[in-house]
């Protein structure tokens, strides 16, 4: 039962976390399980793959989209090299600020 439910969660939490021979592993085992008939054990494996390298290309456009965006709102241009304590400075900024929205 708590490897149902585990392969639930990781399927929940998304496709990206996943290499393509973890893919195949949980394929298999889910072939063994019924779950999935063997000739159609390899079509599914490799739209679970698409699906997670579409899910990985997506999350990367994000993360870049964002430190962007932050790094313009601090003034900052992607080339410019930032510290340690310049990124700790930032952030006890941004908590500071947030905190003050909050009140």
């Amino acid at each position: 039962m708590s490897n149902i439910i585990e392969d639930g969660i990781n399927f929940g939490m998304g496709l990206f976390a996943y290499s393509r021979e973890k893919i195949e592993e949980m394929v298999e085992k889910m072939v063994e399980k019924g779950e999935v008939q063997r000739k159609d054990a390899q079509s599914f494996a490799s739209d679970l793959v698409k699906k997670g390298e579409v899910q990985r290309k997506e999350l990367k456009q994000m993360i870049t989209s964002e430190v962007h965006d932050t790094l313009q709102d601090v003034g900052l241009t992607a080339d410019q090299r930032i510290t340690k304590d310049d990124l700790r400075a930032i952030i006890r900024e941004e908590i500071a600020a947030a905190k003050k929205d909050e009140k």
